[in-house]
């Protein structure tokens, strides 16, 4: 799950990752939000926003209002801004970049770092943790060095504090470009690129695709479910929705994917399906569909068929 700068920001602040003064801007709001100078920012998922024309320099308190109503008519990548980001304009800083991800091959976290940052990044120093070790002090200040980077106290301390926050919040993502260094020592995050874990930042969470046919499904396991539409398909059935509950969710989850497979007008039957369940218990599940079953208004009339065991 991606997260708009404003929320990233709002999570870097957690940590005590110190920004920009900011407030978010809406439609409806009138009064200039801070004294100008200050930047004007599309709260879009998009990146490459300067680019596509999601940010602008208000020079003036008066040009506000003006650009404002500009910003929400520029689509970025196809969506329109729902709110912007007014921040402070910084001068006068060096320009860092920062970053912790995960590396698929070693299958390890990994901090990229690069002395110049901004929109004009070519390339990083990229350095593999180890989980178990994570990132001490003194590990914080090598890499710095072995990048080529002055291992300031407040560089140090904004790079342990973005870890702790990447590893407590479970992120996926936590990129910092730039990293506004002050002439005085302190950094900024001038940008917050933040990915969540969606198994972990909605734990109910299960894709849906609503489709086109008469007869619900819902399937437990990933590529169980596939096959199991695909012989539907075959056998004349048109499937209404696709959607998964494996993973031993809670009756909750069932229960709440029940009613909503449920209430799709046009219905004509549907289908409670998985394979043979090793670790996912079929009374919690069961309990759940039933929970929603009852429910669903109008109470279902067509046939609903279940084949499930373990």
């Amino acid at each position: 799950m991606k997260l708009t700068e404003h929320r990233g920001k709002e999570l870097l602040r957690k940590y005590e990752i110190e920004t920009p003064a900011f407030e978010l801007v809406e439609k409806h709001t009138k009064i200039c939000p801070l004294a100008a100078p200050f930047v004007l920012k599309s709260q879009v998922l998009s990146g490459d926003r300067m680019q596509k024309g999601g940010v602008v320099f208000v020079e003036r308190g008066e040009d506000f209002e003006r650009q404002k109503e500009l910003l929400f008519q520029v689509p970025i990548d196809g969506a329109f801004p729902e709110t912007l980001l007014a921040e402070e304009k910084i001068t006068g800083a060096t320009e860092l970049y920062l970053a912790f991800s995960y590396d698929t091959d070693s299958r390890t976290p990994v901090v990229s770092i690069a002395p110049r940052g901004g929109s004009g990044v070519a390339s990083a120093s990229t350095f593999s943790l180890d989980p178990l070790w994570g990132l001490p002090e003194f590990l914080a200040r090598d890499i710095l060095k072995r990048a080529g980077m002055r291992a300031s106290s407040q560089l140090v301390k904004t790079i342990l504090a973005l870890w702790k926050m990447f590893s407590d919040e479970q992120v996926l993502l936590a990129e910092i470009n730039p990293v506004f260094q002050l002439e005085d020592g302190r950094c900024l995050a001038g940008d917050a690129k933040v990915i969540l874990d969606d198994a972990l930042a909605r734990p109910g969470y299960r894709p849906f695709v609503d489709l086109q046919g008469d007869i619900a499904v819902l399937a437990s396991g990933g590529g169980a479910s596939l096959v199991n539409i695909d012989a539907l398909m075959h056998f004349g059935g048109r499937p209404a929705n696709y959607v998964e509950y494996s993973g031993n969710p809670p009756a909750s989850v069932v229960d709440e994917l029940t009613m909503r497979v449920l209430s799709k007008p046009g219905l004509k039957g549907c289908w409670v399906v998985g394979g043979t369940a090793n670790f996912t218990d079929i009374y919690e599940t069961m309990l759940g569909f039933v929970q929603g079953l009852r429910k669903v208004r109008p109470k279902p009339s067509f046939p609903i068929v279940i084949r499930r065991d373990g």
